[in-house]
């Protein structure tokens, strides 16, 4: 496990992210069946100020402990091969969930089964990130950016999946000096048995990300670019598109890395595009996410911005679809596995007028600014 946090608190500076990206490792003890149980706890009291709903104000907790087990096998007659399997739960009760909590049952996170070899790298199957989604959520998201760079946006249909499960997931190992792959390929949101869709059995995706990371005394660098294409998504918006089927291509690329004067860095870019053929709709959003980091003795100090630059519809911006957020935390290292953080975020969210354009149920918020304390701890 100590290689697991290690690798969280240099890489990311955070548990949170980390945990859910992860996969279980192959053995280095040489026992033939290892397991163990890990886990994060962690707790962000926030209050929100909105523009409009005020109704919505006020505190809320988000409680995002969950729990994980994972282990290793080495089967007799695969000595070339480890076996890997994990499976994790949700949150506990993340904010807004209601009374009843969250999804936090066995499974709601990574969960899958596979194999990983020396030379050919991890296989997996099951639930797990896609391989753009694993940049999209860490570093581009962090501290707080999610409802405009993650599921924030206009973009019709699947622009990306976050966690899928029906996947199957090649990771590589070095291919030469820094390079690394992810290929992955699976069923869509619809296909997965979440709606009834008449296209269900062509509702899939696929999608690849390449790495080229470099390392020296001066600290080090990360260079991504990664691609995701879904087919025959449902529209299950109250709008003109409800019942209608997307096809979506989103595009990525940027960077990450650090210094070894504590300065850290990611900037990223991302495309997405969408077509409708009952409309004959040919849509795209792009967006970027940038960040600087500071780490000096126990703390860290973050500033980020992430902003949606508009919609546009067969060449043509439609008004009111822009968004931004700029968030600043401070972090503090209260012990090599656990973190005390105070963060504050300003949303500006643009709403598109339902009523003359048919985007009604498109995912927005009202503008807000939300200030926030947590703690995590990892194990």
């Amino acid at each position: 496990m100590s290689k697991f946090f290690k690798r969280t608190l240099l890489g990311a500076a955070i548990a949170t992210a980390a945990l859910a990206t992860v996969p279980a490792q192959a053995s280095e003890s040489g026992a033939k069946y290892e397991h163990s149980i890990y886990g994060l706890i962690a707790m962000q009291v926030a209050h929100r100020d909105y523009d409009h709903e005020k109704n919505n104000e006020g505190v809320q907790f988000n409680n995002e402990s969950r729990l994980g087990w994972r282990g290793t096998a080495q089967f007799d007659q695969l000595q070339d091969w480890t076996f890997l399997w994990q499976i994790e739960s949700g949150y506990v009760d993340e904010s807004f969930a209601g009374e009843n909590g969250g999804n936090g049952y066995l499974g709601r996170r990574d969960t899958f089964v596979g194999f990983e070899h020396d030379s050919i790298g991890k296989i997996r199957l099951g639930r797990v990130l896609t391989p753009i989604y694993e940049l999209i959520d860490w570093p581009a998201t962090n501290p707080g950016m999610g409802n405009v760079w993650d599921w924030g946006g206009n973009i019709g249909g699947n622009n990306f999946n976050d966690r899928q499960s029906d996947t199957i997931r090649w990771d590589t190992n070095e291919l030469w000096s820094g390079f690394t792959m992810d290929i992955a390929a699976g069923a869509g949101e619809d296909r997965a048995g979440a709606t009834d869709s008449s296209k269900a059995s062509s509702n899939y995706w696929h999608g690849m990300a390449a790495h080229q990371q470099v390392k020296g005394d001066w600290g080090w660098a990360q260079f991504d670019l990664a691609y995701e294409m879904n087919y025959d998504t449902l529209d299950k918006t109250k709008g003109k598109f409800k019942d209608t089927f997307w096809n979506n291509q989103t595009y990525l690329m940027g960077a990450q890395g650090g210094f070894s004067n504590g300065l850290g860095y990611f900037a990223y870019y991302r495309i997405a595009k969408a077509d409708n053929n009952t409309f004959n709709q040919d849509e795209r959003e792009d967006s970027y996410s940038v960040g600087l980091t500071y780490t000096f003795d126990k703390w860290q100090a973050k500033i980020a911005r992430a902003e949606n630059l508009g919609l546009d519809v067969n060449g043509k911006e439609i008004a009111n679809t822009k968004d931004n957020v700029t968030s600043v935390q401070m972090m503090y290292f209260v012990d090599t596995n656990a973190v005390l953080y105070a963060r504050y975020a300003m949303n500006d969210l643009d709403r598109v007028n339902a009523d003359d354009k048919g985007y009604e149920g498109r995912w927005k918020s009202d503008s807000f600014n939300e200030a926030s304390v947590g703690v995590e701890y990892w194990f």
